[in-house]
């Protein structure tokens, strides 16, 4: 096992790394996922010149998707000390799997402490079309858990 530098920012996949490391070493972990949104995204960071972009689809459906963040969280679980958190961010394509599926599985129900609707942008705009059958999808979940919801760290 390997101890883990102050302050360190993982920008990727993080098995590897996850399970490299000790058991409850990390105060906060913060968990954007791809969203099962069964797209591909192409992104322009700063120039022109600086193009990323990723797959969000998955062969075999929610079932591989559930199980592929399942095991990530697990770990994350893991390494979590007794006073940490977790803040993970989702949309509406597996929201409720997310959360009964592994958050209340791994963590346990009681340790939810907040669901936050983050609205994301102050532009009151939906992306509703004119046809479709649905209002507006305007907001994503980040569910915040503690790993003892009677011990946990909470700084505003």
């Amino acid at each position: 096992m390997t101890t883990s530098p102050v302050n360190r920012l993982i920008l990727g996949d993080n098995l590897e790394i996850l399970k490299g490391m000790n058991g409850e070493t990390v105060d906060l972990i913060y968990l954007d996922p791809p969203f099962f949104s069964n797209r591909n995204y192409e992104v322009i960071w700063g120039d022109a010149g600086e193009k990323r972009s990723f797959e969000d689809r998955w062969e075999g459906g929610m079932e591989h998707y559930i199980g592929w963040l399942k095991e990530r969280v697990e770990h994350m679980h893991r390494v979590l000390k007794p006073t940490g958190s977790i803040f993970l961010h989702c949309d509406w394509h597996a929201d409720a799997y997310i959360r009964v599926g592994i958050l209340d599985r791994i963590f346990g129900i009681n340790n939810l402490v907040n669901e936050i609707s983050w609205k994301r942008t102050t532009n009151p705009h939906n992306d509703s079309r004119q046809g479709a059958k649905h209002f507006g999808r305007i907001t994503d979940i980040i569910y915040f858990y503690a790993k003892d919801s009677k011990v946990y760290t909470f700084n505003s």
